[in-house]
């Protein structure tokens, strides 16, 4: 490893396997609720909330398991809520739509943690260096000032 594995997977987060299993059970909790609550003609609304799933596994786990939970959340999508019988068929350009919906959604979350985690690491370095240096106890506030005994 060449030391910055730790941007890409942060230290508190579970395994891939673990985070991909629980993305993959929340895309069959979110479908069920879908279907129980759209009609079947509101394919936009169920695949706006499996994005939504997508992309929050995204911003807790790694990049494996949001790109998996998408491919998963994408075969649920159009198995049982644009097919509703269980089968996998290919749309053409509409399964393409969906699918990139899905993963840019998994992909654009982590993508937002990762920046962040980078710019607070960043932040980190700067107060490090300056402690280091030195100057870690130079005050950017200007002494105080006292009152001359004339005014």
């Amino acid at each position: 490893m060449n030391g910055t594995w730790w941007l890409v997977r942060p230290r508190f987060a579970a395994p891939a396997g673990l985070t991909l299993a629980a993305g993959a059970a929340g895309v069959v909790v979110v479908a069920v609720l879908c279907a129980a609550t759209t009609t079947p003609s509101s394919t936009a609304a169920r695949l706006v909330a499996l994005a939504l799933w997508s992309a929050a596994i995204g911003a807790v786990g790694d990049l494996v398991a949001a790109t998996g939970t998408a491919a998963i959340a994408w075969t649920v999508l159009n198995g049982f809520l644009v097919n509703e019988l269980g089968e996998l068929t290919w749309h053409g350009p509409a399964d393409v739509a969906r699918l990139g919906v899905l993963l840019g959604a998994a992909v654009l979350s982590w993508l937002a943690v990762l920046v962040r985690r980078v710019l607070r690491h960043r932040r980190e370095v700067v107060r490090l260096r300056i402690w280091l240096s030195g100057d870690a106890f130079a005050s950017p506030i200007p002494p105080f000032k006292e009152a001359s005994s004339s005014g």
